[in-house]
């Protein structure tokens, strides 16, 4: 018998499912019922993260069920909630619940959705309506120290904060903040940026970009290809419009340019081509300097 349908009043546990202490009860069910404690005991261990209260839900639709009578502290909004289902078990968060004469129980579901073969539905540990954590475990975290000499989340003035504890004293060195539409770091007025990113994929930086280049850490080097000046001349480029966007930007093809420096070009995990701008464009003045510096000396008088 679960651990649920146990009594907080002693008297009221002289029997539950198999387990027989009831006053006088025969010497030859003691083991059995000690061994059944035993074993609902180990169950409840076995699977704390989730709580069974015993409710039989009823189908309501595919994001909605019903449990007699008032269980709303329960199945309370952001709470985790697992469901069995025909198509086996999808777990979800309680977008809303209310109690008139059931108490009925919205869920978005990470996956999947109820259907009329609910048969169980179970509540997740914690509970961010009534929790011991300090206000609560809701969407927005209250705080929680990672350590506690280098960052903590939240307790800021702002909503979608992660403060960056940066010394010992317990200040807070720059903010992370995500606020009209740029995600990115503050300074401590959290005004002034130091970088950020838009919706758009765009990269802001109040500073230089820079990229480790001691010839120390490089190795094997190697000339350009031959005719790389003519390939270069062959690069598509100008100005385009981003689909994504319809920005309008200034770039070349990532194609285009790999045939001419595939060093340049890169290949992401969907497949899709990037270019680093800043490699290609100094290679090219390089070489553009020396072919300058090359025809210099042809137009030059002999002396």
């Amino acid at each position: 018998m679960p651990l649920w349908q146990w009594s907080t009043t002693p008297a009221n546990n002289a029997s539950a499912g198999s387990i027989n202490w009831a006053e006088g009860q025969p010497p030859s069910t003691v083991n059995d019922s000690a061994r059944q404690m035993m074993a609902d005991v180990a169950a409840w261990f076995a699977g704390p993260e989730w709580l069974n209260y015993g409710q039989t839900p009823t189908y309501v639709s595919a994001t909605q069920f019903t449990l007699a009578g008032n269980q709303a502290s329960i199945y309370t909004v952001g709470r985790r909630v697992r469901a069995t289902v025909t198509a086996g078990t999808i777990y979800g968060t309680i977008q809303a619940s209310a109690y008139t004469s059931l108490t009925t129980v919205t869920v978005v579901w990470d996956s999947g959705s109820l259907d009329s073969g609910v048969s169980e539905v179970d509540v997740g540990f914690m509970d961010p309506t009534h929790s011991t954590l300090p206000n609560g475990i809701p969407a927005t975290l209250s705080k929680l120290t990672v350590n506690a000499s280098s960052m903590y989340l939240g307790g800021g003035s702002l909503a979608a904060e992660v403060d960056l504890i940066m010394n010992n004293a317990n200040t807070a060195g720059q903010y992370f903040l995500n606020t009209s539409g740029l995600i990115g770091f503050y300074d401590l007025t959290r005004t002034i940026l130091r970088f950020s990113s838009d919706t758009s994929g765009n990269f802001t930086a109040a500073g230089n970009i820079t990229a480790n280049s001691d010839e120390r850490l490089k190795d094997n080097w190697q000339d350009v290809q031959p005719g790389f000046l003519e390939a270069i001349a062959e690069v598509q480029s100008g100005t385009f419009e981003r689909k994504a966007t319809g920005e309008r930007n200034a770039g070349v093809t990532a194609q285009s340019l790999q045939k001419a420096l595939p060093e340049a070009v890169l290949k992401g995990p969907d497949g899709f081509l990037s270019v680093a701008y800043g490699q290609a464009a100094l290679v090219v003045c390089v070489e553009l300097a020396r072919e300058v510096l090359r025809l210099r000396s042809l137009l030059e008088p002999v002396k």
